[in-house]
C-alpha cells in the first residue's frame, strides 16, 4: 500500500504526463523504485520533443521504467 507521499508523487508524475488514467501503474513504480530514479526518468521524458516520441510521453515513461528500472532501482 502506498504512503501518503508515495501517492503524491504517483499523482504529480501522472499529472506531468498528462496521464491520469495510468495512475494505478505510478503508484506501483512509487511503490518500487527510488524517487530520485524516478524523477531522472521523468526529466528525461520531459526533455525530449514531442515530435520525436511515437505515442505518449506516458507511454515512454512507463516504457523506460520498464528497461532500465531492473538494474539496480528497485527499492528493496
Amino acid at each position: 500500500m502506498a504512503t501518503s507521499k508515495e501517492e503524491k508523487l504517483a499523482r504529480e508524475i501522472a499529472d506531468v504526463l498528462n496521464d491520469s488514467e495510468s495512475l494505478p501503474v505510478h503508484i506501483g513504480f512509487v511503490e518500487r523504485y527510488s524517487e530520485k530514479f524516478l524523477r531522472k526518468t521523468l526529466q528525461k521524458v520531459l526533455s525530449i520533443p514531442e515530435d520525436q516520441i511515437r505515442k505518449t510521453r506516458g507511454a515512454l515513461f512507463t516504457y523506460l521504467v520498464k528497461q532500465h528500472g531492473w538494474r539496480s532501482n528497485s527499492r528493496d
